[in-house]
């Protein structure tokens, strides 16, 4: 009994990493409909700032933003599978 209360605690915790997960996407995705990186102001300044005549120059200040959540939280739920299920000294306790 003690051994599926630790395999339910851990995926309990792996369960909620993954919600947290879900949320924050769901209001990354939100941010990027209201604010998106590139509006045509931004493109607009940036060509006349730098005098740019190429239309695919876009504000590489914030350009990399979009891509990097997505990195980022990628490798923030690999730590979270590192963490919870890392070696311990009594791996027995999630057998059967």
């Amino acid at each position: 009994m003690r051994r599926s209360m630790a395999k339910l605690e851990l995926y309990r915790k792996f369960t909620n990493s993954l919600a947290v997960s879900v949320v924050l996407s769901i209001a990354w995705i939100g941010y990027e409909v209201v604010f998106p990186p590139c509006s045509l102001l931004q493109l607009l300044l940036v060509q006349l700032y730098f005098n740019a005549s190429d239309p695919s120059s876009e504000p590489w200040e914030i350009a990399w933003i979009i891509p990097a959540f997505w990195n980022l939280l990628s490798f923030a739920l690999l730590i979270v599978i590192c963490i919870l299920w890392a070696p311990t000294r009594n791996p027995t306790r999630y057998t059967q």
